[in-house]
């Protein structure tokens, strides 16, 4: 246990961060396995993942194993750690995280690569695994950046593919086992069919998931945390998966099949949750609550338990869900969030993407929005998409015209990213060139309408998701280099660098549309199986 970090918690902005003493934490002596999970991000954001609650608490249920939490420290307090040689440390106990036997990181972001290794080296843990000895942690990475392994593969000695829970336990009886034997560990966990083992050659690596959402494990003894963090509620998963086939959509391919859970066991989730937290809004996660067969239930039982409570009832926000969005048009004790539909391009090209809304459907969702009160409504659109033509730009602007008659809109544009294991993976990227004309198109055309207010996410963090989602061990010593002079929390804008990303592109001499263009089969990723 480190004892000096009360005395650095004076000259950091949100000391809550680094306390540890939340409502429902595990403070856990005795256990032959010691495990530290966390996220490559501040406190805020990765203690509002609920895949980390589930493991924590899967994890802890278990006599043998210790299991504790970790973020990374934000830059206030990482000068401090640096000034003062303290390393990362867990936050239930203090101890440092090259003290436990096995690490594992959710990645979701490949903008969060340089994060992850700046944790390694915060810990004082080697950070290629090749230089990694017995009394090291073993490093375990799950979560979306794990379908596509290979560009951190110098840096990780195991990842996981696919969902957790039923997988979990055989992991840590590995790790129990054969304690204190790196090798050992790591030629058994590559024996489990979601593993990857970058040390050992592997065929084919099998996605896990979960077969039943009903039996699943949920955290009912619920993390509260003594500071605002970004999703501060209870979040409850009604259905796992999505009905939906998008073909850009890396999360709708890679999270089938889809899953649901049932309206009473929603119902018997919540309410234990609530009485072990007192939090005073429920929110229901999927991807389309829509799709759930039993949304209007699941909604109508929670109100009927929760209203004389206080406690509402939310969606994080919905989407072009006619039947969610009826629903909480009609039952007035659901939380009003805000209202986000994703067209994404013209009718037109929707249908080409497995996106089928029409025109029509937006305009009277609008008009519905409206007489309800709704001040804005927010859309996301893509620019860049395959096949994607001037017509399908023109039609996308005429679309926001006709809405903004009818509504105040807040509209953000993104480039497509061809991601791996989805429909569009082998799909170029498209050249800053063909983004600009685009992007001027649409400006030009919108730029006087005040009932509009637009944005473009930058042309350029997206290149860098492209190139890392779809690169291989040859751009691990492109991440180190960039890591090495000093980007990091590159998924904050302030922080993103994209002149080190390219200066260090032509130092390494790396011909980046390799990755960018089109990419012939078989690509890189196949031996993961989705």
């Amino acid at each position: 246990m480190i004892k000096k970090i009360e005395e650095l918690l004076p000259y950091v902005e949100n000391p809550a961060r680094y306390l540890g003493k939340e409502i429902n934490v595990y403070i856990k002596k005795q256990g032959k396995v010691k495990v530290a999970i966390g996220y490559p991000d501040i406190y805020e954001i990765g203690m509002s993942s609920l895949g980390l609650k589930i493991l924590y608490g899967i994890l802890n249920e278990r006599d043998d194993c210790i299991c504790e939490r970790f973020f990374l420290p934000w830059i206030d307090m990482e000068n401090k750690m640096i000034e003062k040689k303290i390393p990362l440390f867990t936050l239930e106990t203090k101890t440092p995280l090259f003290l436990f036997d096995m690490i594992g990181v959710s990645l979701s972001s490949e903008l969060n690569f340089t994060n992850f290794l700046n944790l390694l080296f915060l810990s004082g843990i080697p950070i290629f695994s090749k230089n990694r000895k017995n009394q090291d942690p073993i490093i375990l990475i799950g979560g979306n950046s794990a379908f596509n392994p290979l560009p951190l593969s110098p840096f990780v000695d195991a990842f996981f593919i696919g969902e957790g829970e039923d997988t979990l336990n055989k992991i840590i009886d590995i790790v129990k086992e054969y304690k204190g034997n790196r090798f050992k560990i790591l030629e058994n966990l590559n024996k489990l069919e979601s593993i990857f083992v970058p040390l050992f050659k592997k065929e084919k690596v099998k996605k896990a998931f979960v077969k039943d959402l009903n039996q699943a494990f949920f955290p009912v003894r619920y993390l509260v945390p003594l500071t605002s963090i970004i999703h501060d509620k209870i979040s409850i998963e009604i259905m796992r998966g999505c009905v939906q086939d998008c073909k850009f959509c890396q999360a709708g391919s890679c999270w089938k099949p889809v899953r649901i859970r049932n309206w009473e066991k929603v119902l018997e989730i919540a309410k234990e949750t609530y009485k072990n937290t007192g939090y005073e809004e429920i929110s229901l996660l999927s991807f389309s609550a829509g799709d759930h067969p039993q949304i209007e239930k699941i909604v109508i039982k929670l109100v009927e338990e929760f209203k004389n409570k206080n406690v509402s009832i939310s969606f994080p926000s919905l989407r072009i869900d006619t039947f969610s969005f009826q629903l909480v048009l009609k039952i007035k004790e659901i939380k009003r969030t805000n209202l986000t539909f994703a067209p994404e391009t013209s009718e037109n090209l929707r249908k080409k993407i497995g996106k089928y809304i029409k025109d029509e459907e937006l305009i009277k969702l609008a008009i519905q929005a409206k007489e309800n009160n709704y001040r804005h409504i927010k859309l996301y659109f893509m620019i860049g998409l395959p096949q994607e033509t001037q017509n399908d730009l023109e039609d996308i602007v005429k679309l926001i015209k006709e809405i903004s008659k009818i509504i105040n809109l807040n509209i953000s544009f993104n480039t497509f990213v061809p991601r791996p294991h989805t429909h569009f993976q082998a799909e170029r990227f498209i050249k800053k060139e063909e983004y600009e004309e685009k992007r001027n198109y649409i400006t030009e055309k919108l730029k006087r309408n005040k009932y509009v207010k637009f944005n473009f996410q930058p042309y350029e963090t997206s290149l860098i998701e492209c190139l890392l989602g779809r690169g291989d061990e040859n751009l691990a010593g492109l991440i180190y280099k960039v890591w090495e002079k000093g980007n990091k929390f590159e998924n904050w804008k302030e922080f993103f660098r994209f002149k080190t990303w390219i200066e260090t592109i032509e130092q390494e001499k790396i011909f980046i549309d390799k990755y960018l263009e089109y990419l012939n089969p078989p690509l890189k990723w196949d031996f993961i199986e989705v």
